[in-house]
């Protein structure tokens, strides 16, 4: 059991370039998935959007463009280094409809009734309190306002193919890390019954899984961050060094070989509207 903490403005996973990087790859893979869900959610011109756990903005940037000038983003993030990304990216695009909020979800003061919809993605999934974030979020939206979020369902239907037992531990010492820091891998399983008890109404659920083999453009999504995390958990305490550096050999391996698959976690896209 490791005894591994976070500074206040940190994440499991990270706040620092190479971080900041692998989100921007992560956006270019799922920045349709993104698009559709905001269509489906019927996001528009001239709206105010929050984005909840916006990281360093590269979807409050699409965000921003779709909403326009007439339009809002108001983005929210714990770490100023993200924050900080993110003010810099908008300067360097010409938007000028983007304000931000430095807070940890917990202690949000969530302006009254301002926003016509509410994003969030791979965020929830992080926060020990849900309930308490969708009821500071409910404060947020306006009445019939659209909340719509893409979160894991199943995470353990992530695989790569042919496995080794080393993938099994590692997985699992990704789900052990979640868990202690307070959050749920699979968040999107509760999330429906948590929006339903806010009284929000209920929309259309859309989940979302891809299988790729080494060179697909897929592919590089996982691995970006698979080259990463061994270290980041072996320092945080839930990795051994010789699992970490048997779970590279792996996925050295596994990279080689062009017959070998991949299937990404499973993400739930869900839709809600607070009553008019």
């Amino acid at each position: 059991m490791s005894d591994a903490r976070l500074e206040d403005d940190d994440y499991i996973i990270g706040t620092d370039a190479v971080e900041i990087a692998r989100l921007g790859q992560q956006h270019a893979i799922w920045r349709e998935t993104a698009l559709a869900g905001w269509r489906r959610a019927g996001l528009r011109p001239g709206m105010t959007v929050m984005d909840v756990g916006a990281g360093p903005g590269y979807a409050a940037f699409d965000l921003a463009r779709l909403v326009g000038p007439q339009g809002r983003v108001i983005a929210v993030d714990q770490a100023p280094a993200f924050l900080a990304a993110l003010r810099d990216g908008a300067r360097q695009r010409g938007l000028s409809n983007i304000e931000t909020i430095e807070s940890d979800l917990a202690d949000v003061d969530w302006p009254e009734a301002v926003c016509d919809a509410v994003w969030s993605r791979w965020c929830l999934s992080f926060v020990p309190n849900v309930p308490g974030v969708i009821a500071g979020i409910d404060r947020a939206l306006k009445p019939g306002g659209i909340f719509v979020a893409q979160e894991y369902v199943d995470y353990r239907s992530f695989r790569i193919e042919p496995c080794e037992p080393v993938f099994e531990r590692f997985i699992e010492a990704v789900r052990q890390s979640w868990l202690h820091f307070g959050g749920d891998p699979e968040i999107a399983r509760r999330l429906p019954a948590i929006v339903s008890n806010q009284g929000w109404e209920l929309g259309p659920m859309t989940p979302v899984i891809h299988a790729a083999r080494p060179g697909d453009w897929i592919w590089s999504w996982p691995i970006a961050w698979l080259e990463q995390a061994p270290d980041r958990l072996v320092e945080l305490g839930f990795l051994s060094p010789d699992d970490a550096e048997a779970f590279r050999l792996f996925l050295h391996a596994r990279q080689q070989d062009p017959v070998s698959l991949m299937t990404t976690p499973m993400v739930l896209e869900v839709i809600a509207h607070k009553p008019a």
